[in-house]
């Protein structure tokens, strides 16, 4: 049988360590980045489901009768209701007969976005001043098969109890329609919440805004948060593009420094050394022997920003640097010859922290950029 507060924790801390690793000014709906509930909802036909609120929607609920809201301003409240008779009735209110409209799905991963539900008295008597999305009157969702998995977003759930109108919205409430195809692991559970993700930050998946830096460079309009330095052979232009590619599901871009106009007074030094401070992190593709050896070498010296190491296999190009490289708290080596935005995730969150802890050190000793 599951902890289902075990299991809902782990399940939002994977949520949450995907929003931690995205640039500043992403875009994220605020029953992530301003969580004020997490519930957690099972039954004896060993359902479960994790419903997540926000502070600017529900900043308090109610509770035996009392009034609660959330641990603290960072962190949210957890509640769970365990062992109901069936988890639709736990999410959605029932009348005194307990009837109720439903509908059966019986594919794996639906999609519910944005959708309306209600029941016949609710629709004829509230309907024309609802709040809703697309009209499915009629129906409250949700029954479900074996092995049925729904995702809901900005759901509005009506009805009539009693002769009084009820609503409901939800803005995020995931189901997993059996505890037999529960994903259990670490690694599971974080490609869960990394799909449901995706489905609910929209904003991300969507093609960046043309850019390149050779404008940034030129015009400095582009937020350094979202810039990322790639260093490494010229030979690894496919792999180039295919990382450019995963940065930017997470919301970076990526640039060589091939990409970087050359200015008659700078330096090949001082030309790394401005794209290093326009980046937010280094990924450097440590395939084959080229001329990022030497700036291995001086991002050693200068550790102005976190550098994240790729290799296909653990042997370096050169042995040269590598006790420096393994040694510096900086630098951060990564074995994996398929890069996609899951296997990256990490490494992006370690190199989020170093500058976070950055910017706090360097906010707290210059006075004057709290002024």
């Amino acid at each position: 049988m599951i902890d289902l507060k075990k299991y809902v924790e782990k399940y939002f801390k994977f949520l949450k360590g995907i929003v931690k690793a995205l640039p500043k000014g992403a875009t994220i709906p605020s029953f992530l980045s301003d969580t004020s509930f997490v519930i957690g909802y099972s039954d004896i036909q060993r359902k479960l489901a994790i419903q997540l609120l926000s502070r600017e929607k529900v900043p308090e609920t109610v509770i035996n009768g009392n009034a609660v809201g959330p641990i603290s301003h960072d962190e949210p409240r957890i509640i769970c209701f365990p062992n109901a008779l069936k988890i639709e009735q736990s999410i959605f209110p029932q009348d005194n007969q307990g009837t109720s409209i439903s509908i059966t799905i019986d594919q794996q991963n639906v999609i519910l976005n944005g959708l309306a539900f209600s029941s016949k008295q609710y629709n004829d008597k509230y309907w024309s001043d609802a709040k809703f999305y697309r009209n499915c009157a009629g129906d409250i969702p949700f029954s479900v098969t074996k092995n049925g998995g729904i995702l809901g977003l900005n759901l509005l759930w009506g009805t009539e109890l009693g002769g009084t109108r009820e609503e409901k919205v939800f803005e995020f409430i995931k189901l997993f329609g059996s505890e037999e195809i529960l994903p259990t692991s670490d690694e599971d559970v974080q490609n869960e919440t990394f799909r449901d993700f995706w489905h609910s930050v929209s904003g991300l998946e969507k093609k960046l805004d043309e850019w390149s830096f050779t404008d940034f460079i030129l015009s400095l309009e582009a937020p350094v948060e979202r810039n990322v330095l790639l260093l490494g052979s010229y030979k690894s232009d496919d792999e180039f593009e295919h990382l450019r590619s995963v940065l930017g599901e997470l919301g970076y871009r990526g640039f060589l420094l091939k990409d970087s106009p050359d200015l008659p007074i700078q330096s090949n030094l001082e030309k790394l050394l401005s794209a290093i401070i326009c980046s937010c992190f280094i990924i450097v593709l440590d395939k084959d022997a080229s001329g990022h050896i030497a700036e291995l070498g001086n991002m050693l010296q200068f550790r102005f920003r976190p550098v994240i190491v790729i290799r296909n296999i653990p042997k370096p190009t050169t042995s040269f640097l590598e006790d420096q490289i393994l040694t510096d708290s900086n630098f951060r080596v990564v074995v994996e010859p398929n890069i996609t935005a899951i296997t990256l995730l990490p490494h992006i969150q370690w190199a989020k922290t170093i500058s976070d802890e950055k910017t706090e050190s360097y906010n707290t000793i210059n006075y004057w950029r709290n002024s």
